[in-house]
This record gives structure tokens, sequence and C-alpha cells, in this order.
């Protein structure tokens, strides 16, 4: 339970960070990186209601192309200066909580570095269709109403913050994890 309150929170966190005014530099990903899909989805069939999954047990949850690509984000956004000087401010100005987030079990951080890794993988089926990524985020809750009319004005804006908040949150989870210092 410990464990999902510190996730919910830094999750949190990451989404307030998101309404801070954007800066222009880029950094992370940038699009169009080929990123393999996300694999290991459940799927649930409509006529037996029954779930599967397309991973074997014995690969676990984390596949050696899922491993890849998290090692080649964290190899690339360790040569990246400002990727470099957000975690230098990260570790700076929360301490505490990254030292509350650090009693994770490693197998919940990978899981959460997974998840987001799948969401950045997916924000590329997403936003090839822009508006309709506006109308369908707004539809699940996802945007701020204080930033919907920005978004539909301008909805390669909500796509670029989406990816920088990705990123944001992988590479905090990879702080958290030890995996970039």
């Amino acid at each position: 339970m410990r464990s999902l309150l510190s996730i919910f929170l830094l999750s949190t966190i990451l989404s307030f960070l998101l309404l801070l005014p954007t800066t222009q530099a880029q950094f992370g990903i940038k699009k169009g990186t080929p990123i393999s899909k996300p694999g290991g989805e459940a799927e649930i069939d409509a006529a037996t209601g029954t779930t599967t999954t397309t991973t074997t047990p014995q690969e676990g949850f984390l596949s050696e192309k899922d491993a890849a690509d998290m090692s080649a984000i964290i190899e690339e956004a360790s040569k990246d200066v400002e990727t470099m000087a957000m975690i230098t401010k990260l570790k700076e100005e929360n301490t505490a909580h990254l030292n509350e987030l650090r009693q994770l079990s490693p197998m919940e951080v990978l899981g959460g570095m997974k998840e987001v890794l799948d969401n950045m993988k997916l924000i590329e089926y997403l936003f090839q269709d822009k508006e309709r990524a506006v109308k369908e985020m707004e539809k699940e809750g996802m945007i701020d109403k204080a930033h919907l009319k920005k978004y539909r004005k301008d909805p390669d804006l909500l796509e670029q913050d989406t990816r920088r908040g990705l990123y944001f949150q992988f590479i905090s989870l990879a702080v958290v994890g030890g995996f970039i210092e």
C-alpha cells in the first residue's frame, strides 16, 4: 500500500510539473525515434470475457526488447546536458521524496518504468490523429480544464507536453532505481 501511495505521489508531482511554464528546449527522445511497439498487453475476449496476455509466463513482465529500449533511453539521457541538469535539480529539490521512493522494491521501480515506456510507445499511435487525441484525453479526464482550450487550439503542444511529462517520469524512476546518476 505504501508503494502505491509513493507511486501516486510521484505521479501527482509529475502532473503538477506539467502545469509549470514550458521551456522551448528539446531534450529526451526526439519525435519519430523508433521504439518497438509495446508487448505483453492484456486482451479481453468479448465473447467469453476471459483475459489473455501475449507474453509467456517465463518471460516475466519485462521483455528483452523492453530492457533494450530502457537502456537506450537511459544511455541517451545520460549524454544529454539538459536532462542531466534536470536530474541534478530533481535530486537537490526533492531529496526527501526521492529517498522515500527509493524504499520501493526494484521490481516496483522497473514496473513503473515499463508502464511509462509502454505509454511512450502508445503515444506514437495516439497522436497520429492529434484532434482525436485531444478529445480522447479530455474524455478520460487527462487534461486539466485550465489547459483544454490551449490544447484544442494547438494539439501539437499537447503531444509535446505529454512526451515531456512521460520522459520526465521515466527519468525520475530511473533515478529512483539508481539506473542513472
